[in-house]
């Protein structure tokens, strides 16, 4: 069996002249059509997410990322046989003009693989499309969450009797698709794991809200911006955890509709490697012709040392 979950990027051509942005709806619909679900499971959960939507490159042509999530059966249609037949995504007639597979593990290898030597401690998650949250008011009506914390960013899990029946999020993925026997004893280490997961937030780039025109003239609201996840300490399972928290997050996104393209984030991880970090003296210069350079600014006291400090930037998990 092929393992899952699977990445696919398509490089997409436009055949239509003049055509209305394509919208979320559009893309679900296709992606209904692909890999349609029972009827009795159409409110469910899907088993795919989009990494966002069809993004223009210039010329006709788009790029989409798209993520198969069942560990149990690979999906009825696999996009890389569609290359060369137009698919209609709403008013656009887009003919897949490559397909590649870039990512292909299964969730054992995800869960327990042997990570590198460099642990991985922090990590920037930036939103590319709006994550759709929602809480619960003091009178039950749901308002939008826009500062997660980092339990609800990787999703949550649903238990009934004593036992796991459902999820969301990365660990929603692992909860409803990786086989129980290895699912279950992992997710309590990696929910312990989380506990320990501080954030901070990115200058610059801090969360906002943002709304994003949805179908029926209705206004969805979420958030846009990036924060910094960081464990501070733990045990080398707990470090692993993260590591692999992180990996499916990126993969399945963050929040509702995820079916729907809402949610993609990319993730940047930062490592700490066994390398030692001291800078080797300089030696006396020697010789009037040396050019000498100018000492470099010293930072205010005052400021706080970032954990990135002497760290290593590891640079995008996916894509």
């Amino acid at each position: 069996m092929v393992p899952v979950p699977r990445r696919w990027t398509v490089i997409l051509r436009d055949l239509a002249d003049a055509a209305r942005p394509v919208r979320p709806e559009d893309c679900h619909g296709l992606l209904n059509r692909w890999w349609p679900q029972a009827p009795e499971e159409h409110a469910a959960a899907k088993r795919w997410a989009m990494h966002g939507w069809p993004a223009p490159l210039g010329d006709r042509l788009y790029h989409w990322t798209l993520t198969w999530l069942d560990d149990t059966a690979p999906p009825p249609l696999d996009p890389e046989k569609l290359v060369g037949e137009v698919q209609r995504v709403g008013d656009h007639l887009l003919v897949p003009l490559s397909v590649t597979r870039t990512f292909d593990r299964s969730y054992a290898q995800v869960l327990t693989a042997p990570r590198r030597p460099s642990a991985v401690r922090s990590a920037d998650v930036r939103a590319l499309t709006p994550v759709v949250m929602t809480t619960r008011d003091a009178a039950g009506e749901r308002i939008p969450h826009v500062w997660p914390t980092p339990r609800r960013l990787f999703g949550a899990v649903h238990r009934s009797g004593g036992g796991i029946v459902g999820g969301s999020g990365a660990v929603g993925a692992v909860a409803r698709f990786a086989p129980p026997a290895l699912a279950e004893p992992w997710l309590e280490g990696a929910l312990e794991s989380l506990s320990q997961v501080r954030r901070a937030p990115l200058h610059g780039e801090e969360v906002r809200l943002a709304e994003h025109h949805h179908a029926e003239n209705r206004t969805v609201l979420g958030w846009l911006g990036g924060l910094r996840l960081h464990l501070p300490q733990g045990e080398r399972r707990h470090v692993d955890a993260f590591a692999a928290l992180l990996e499916l997050l990126e993969l399945t996104g963050v929040g509702k509709y995820t079916a729907q393209g809402f949610g993609a984030v990319r993730v940047d991880t930062v490592t700490i490697g066994s390398a030692s970090t001291e800078v080797p003296a300089q030696r006396p210069r020697r010789g009037p012709r040396r050019v000498p350079r100018r000492a470099p600014q010293r930072v205010a006291e005052s400021r706080p040392r970032l954990a990135a400090d002497a760290e290593e930037f590891g640079g995008a998990l996916f894509d």
